[in-house]
């Protein structure tokens, strides 16, 4: 992966349990942001499992990419919870999806899998970045 390879961009996702008793997968929407290794974002997802919270669940999530790893903690702003959600995944080769593994440090039953995608407006626009790139090139 190249420098060119930034995670920054928008994201769509979903999350699952690996026991269903917990939930539903739970689709939402990624904004990242990487900066020298360091990865921030913010994503927006239903509420799926905060009674006494809104219909919509925003968090912030701070991490780090080492290559094709990354390695996160999801903090909900909504509501104050007694412990945050860890990822580790890996990029692939193109940097248009991340897939690995959630989990709660101190509730080992509770743990899943994630994956995050690039929108397709973003994947459209690093397409034509790309394309302009190689026309430029090819006219030297």
């Amino acid at each position: 992966m190249g420098a060119s390879d930034s995670l920054s961009g928008s994201w769509t996702g979903r999350y699952d349990y690996d026991n269903p008793a917990f939930g539903l997968p739970v689709s939402f929407d990624a904004v990242l942001t990487e900066t020298g290794g360091t990865l921030r974002g913010e994503i927006v997802e239903p509420n799926t499992f905060r009674q006494e919270a809104t219909d919509t669940l925003m968090a912030v999530l701070n991490g780090t990419r080492s290559g094709s790893s990354v390695s996160f903690v999801k903090i909900y702003t909504d509501f104050e919870p007694s412990e945050h959600p860890h990822y580790d995944g890996q990029v692939n080769s193109t940097a248009t999806r991340i897939t690995g593994r959630w989990h709660f440090p101190t509730h080992p039953g509770v743990k899943g899998t994630f994956l995050f995608a690039r929108t397709s407006q973003a994947a459209a626009r690093r397409k034509a970045t790309a394309t302009a790139a190689l026309e430029l090139d090819v006219t030297r």
